[in-house]
């Protein structure tokens, strides 16, 4: 579903207000910049649902034993990592 986010940008206040958007979207958003940047005020994201979808995960997981694979890296290795990251080379990892 296509929003138009122009119009809820412009009702955040001045250099606090955030629009946090919740999921993936299949088109970008179209957005007109000059005016966050004029007033402050920004748009961030998150693929995260919130707490509960976020809770049912966790339970799902703790149910079916499922955890995550960790890896720990060295100070001196994390800027390897994250040209890793930046260059896609890095597979499934996130470090």
């Amino acid at each position: 579903v296509h929003h138009e986010i122009n119009g809820i940008i412009s009702t955040l206040k001045a250099y606090t207000g955030v629009l946090v958007l919740i999921g993936g979207i299949p088109q970008p958003y179209a957005m007109a910049g000059f005016p966050m940047i004029f007033n402050g005020t920004r748009v961030e994201g998150s693929l995260i649902g919130g707490c509960t979808l976020t809770q049912e995960m966790l339970d799902f997981c703790h149910a079916h034993k499922i955890a995550p694979e960790t890896e720990i890296i060295h100070a001196k290795d994390a800027e390897a990592a994250l040209h890793k990251l930046h260059d896609s080379s890095a597979g499934a990892k996130r470090f």
